[in-house]
C-alpha cells in the first residue's frame, strides 16, 4: 500500500457530455465511447502504484488552470485494462473506486469546455489514511445494516490499521471486508464466547496490540455482542473508542415520527412466561416511544398480543432498514396485527416502534393514589372471598387504572392479608 500520490494523465474529447451524476470515467485506450460519465481517454499511469492503493483517497482533477476535488474508496478487485471508473455507489469488483463524492455532472462547465477542446488533464489520487491508532487501543466499529455505502471511511481506515479484528461471525466479516481490501486477521467472538474473548482481549491490549470489534450489522454493544469486551478493555486500563455507524434503533425512531422527547429500547422480547408479559407491559405503559426487535417468524404474534391490550395505539414496523427490501408499515397496533396476520409469509428483520401512552392514560395515573385508596376495601373484600387476581385486575382497569398499577395493588393487598 502506497502513501504517495498516484498521478493519472489523460486527454479530453470533443464528445464529452459529463451529464452523469453518479459516476466519472476515464476510458482506457484511444477509442472513444459516447457515455455520459466519460470525461476523457488514453490514461497514462504507473500500474503498480495504482494497484497498490487501498481505502479512501482524495482526488484532485486538474484541467489547465481549472481544478476540482472529490473523494472515493478504492476497490481492491480493480485490474489493469478495465475503465478507470469512480462511482457514487459502493465499490464493486473490477472498477477503480466506489463511494465517490462526485459524478461527472458535478464538474464545472469551464472544466467541461476545456475537456471538449481536447485539453490535457490530470488526476492526482492521495491516500486519506490518518495517523495509526495508538498501542493498546480497543475500537468498536459500526458496520452497515444493509446498504454497503454506509461504511464510514474512518471505519475502513481503522479496520485496516488494527492488529486484529474480533467479529461476531467471521464468515459475514469475510464477505464484508475482503472485497474492500481489508486483510487484517479475523477471530470469531460470538455472544457465547464473549467472556473468554474478553480475557484474551485484555492480554492483547496489555501487550500493546490494537484490536477492533465488529458485529454482523450495525453498531456493536447495543443489542449485539460487545459490552463484555468493553468492560474487559476498561478493566485492563486500555483506551476504548468507537467509530460511529448505523443503528436500526435511531433510524426506526426517526422514520416513525414519534421522536423528540426521548425513547426506550428493549431489544428482543422473551419467548414466553412472566418475562414476556412484563416485557409487553413495558412497551405499552411508557410515556415515551418504545422500540423492540423481532424476527419475521414472531412479529405477527407480537403485534397481536399488543393489539389485544391496546388496539388503537399508533405503531410503526420497519423492515430491513437500508436494504433494497426496506419497508415501513404504519398504523394502529390493531391494523398492523391484522396486516401481518393475513400475510402468507413474513420476511425480513423488524424494528417495532410503539407510540407513547396517550395523555389521557397518563392523567389517569396521576390520580391513582387517591383512587387506589378508595378501592382498597373493595379489593380486600374480593380477596377475602378467594376471588382470583385476573378478574380483579380487569375490574380495576375498567375504572381507568392501568394494568401494572392494578396488578401491583392486588399483590400488595394479598401480601398484607
Amino acid at each position: 500500500m502506497t502513501d504517495d500520490p498516484v498521478r493519472i494523465q489523460f486527454r479530453g474529447h470533443a464528445d464529452v457530455r459529463a451529464s452523469d451524476p453518479g459516476a466519472i470515467e476515464i476510458i482506457g485506450g484511444d477509442d472513444w465511447a459516447s457515455r455520459s460519465r466519460a470525461i476523457g481517454l488514453a490514461p497514462l499511469f504507473d500500474p503498480a502504484a495504482l494497484l497498490s492503493l487501498r481505502g479512501r483517497v482524495g482526488i484532485t482533477l486538474r484541467v489547465g488552470a481549472v481544478e476540482d476535488m472529490f473523494e472515493a474508496t478504492i476497490t481492491p478487485g480493480f485490474t489493469r485494462g478495465t475503465p478507470l471508473l469512480f462511482r457514487r455507489e459502493p465499490a464493486a469488483p473490477r472498477i477503480l473506486a466506489g463511494q465517490s463524492s462526485k459524478g461527472a455532472a458535478d464538474l464545472s462547465r469551464a472544466m467541461v469546455d476545456l475537456l471538449r477542446a481536447g485539453a490535457e488533464a490530470e488526476l492526482i489520487l492521495t491516500p486519506r489514511a490518518g495517523p495509526p491508532p495508538p498501542p493498546g487501543l480497543f475500537a468498536l466499529v459500526g458496520m452497515p445494516l444493509g446498504h454497503q455505502g454506509d461504511l464510514a471511511p474512518r471505519a475502513l481506515d481503522m479496520l485496516m490499521s488494527v492488529d486484529l479484528i474480533l467479529a461476531e461471525d467471521t464468515r459475514v466479516a469475510e464477505d464484508a471486508l475482503r472485497w474492500r481490501g481489508v486483510r487484517t486477521p479475523l477471530r470469531s467472538c460470538f455472544a457465547q464466547r464473549e467472556e473468554a474473548r474478553g480475557q484474551e482481549l485484555a492480554e492483547r491490549l496489555g501487550r500493546g496490540e490494537r484490536v477492533a470489534f465488529i458485529s454482523d450489522a450495525g453498531m456493536p454493544a447495543v443489542s449485539d455482542p460487545g459490552a463484555v469486551l468493553v468492560r474487559a478493555a476498561v478493566a485492563a486500563g486500555a483506551q476504548v473508542t468507537a467509530i460511529p455507524g448505523p443503528s436500526a434503533v435511531p433510524l426506526a425512531l426517526a422514520l416513525s415520527g414519534f421522536g423528540g422527547g426521548g425513547f426506550a429500547f428493549h431489544g428482543f422480547p422473551p419467548r414466553k412466561g412472566k418475562e414476556r408479559k412484563a416485557f409487553l407491559a413495558r412497551l405499552l405503559d411508557s410515556d415515551m416511544p418504545t422500540l423492540a426487535f423481532e424476527s419475521p417468524a414472531r412479529i405477527a404474534a407480537l403485534l397481536e398480543e399488543q393489539a389485544n391490550s391496546d388496539p388503537a395505539r399508533p405503531a410503526v414496523a420497519c423492515r430491513d432498514l437500508t436494504k433494497v427490501s426496506e419497508a415501513v408499515h404504519r398504523g394502529s397496533l390493531g391494523e398492523l396485527a391484522s396486516h401481518f396476520g393475513a400475510m402468507a409469509e413474513v420476511r425480513g428483520e423488524y424494528t417495532l416502534v410503539v407510540g407513547a401512552r396517550p395523555p389521557a392514560a397518563a392523567e389517569a395515573d396521576q390520580g391513582e393514589a387517591g383512587g387506589a385508596l378508595d378501592l382498597e376495601p373493595f379489593v380486600a373484600a374480593l380477596l377475602a372471598d378467594n376471588c382470583p387476581t385476573a378478574p380483579i385486575v380487569s375490574a380495576l382497569r375498567a375504572t381507568g387504572m392501568d394494568r401494572r398499577t392494578a396488578y401491583d395493588l392486588v399483590q400488595r393487598l394479598k401480601n398484607e392479608a
